[in-house]
């Protein structure tokens, strides 16, 4: 018989209390450096994240890097249900492009924010045919201390 898998074996997708959930503990509103792979290629892009109206789940992104197009669209933190997620979609001429984190640490004020993922993209004319792109990597330094 299959041994069911380890406890530990599969990460949760947030590391923080979804009650207490805040994006301001993502470092949103703010600036995230990201590490992208695709098709074997090592990017590196630049995701600036704001929010509107202030507090809310979700807002507005620009991803910008050397390697690609600078693109913008909309992000979105969902904290229902067992697994909490986040991600952002980037709207091209020709395609979309979505990044899913799988797992995101969320940091106290002060700290760095990492997260993880995976970029999927689809053709505008073919919207519901999503294809893994490539992975990433990112970290978000917050500010010392929380303004509120």
């Amino acid at each position: 018989g299959a041994s069911p898998p380890a406890a530990g074996g599969a990460p949760a997708a947030f590391v923080v209390n979804s009650a207490g959930a805040d994006s301001s503990l993502l470092g949103i509103p703010g600036t995230w450096e990201l590490k992208e792979t695709r098709a074997g290629n090592l990017c590196m892009a630049r995701a600036v994240f704001t929010q509107d109206p202030p507090g809310a789940d979700e807002g507005r992104v620009t991803v910008s890097s050397p390697c690609f197009d600078t693109g913008s669209g909309a992000w979105r933190a969902v904290y229902t249900g067992d697994a909490p997620t986040f991600g952002w979609a980037l709207d091209y001429e020709r395609s979309t492009v979505l990044y899913s984190a799988s797992r995101v640490e969320a940091a106290r004020p002060g700290g760095t924010v990492k997260a993880r993922g995976i970029i999927r993209a689809a053709k505008r004319s073919e919207p519901n045919k999503l294809a893994p792109v490539g992975t990433f990597e990112a970290q978000a330094k917050l500010p010392a201390s929380a303004s509120r």
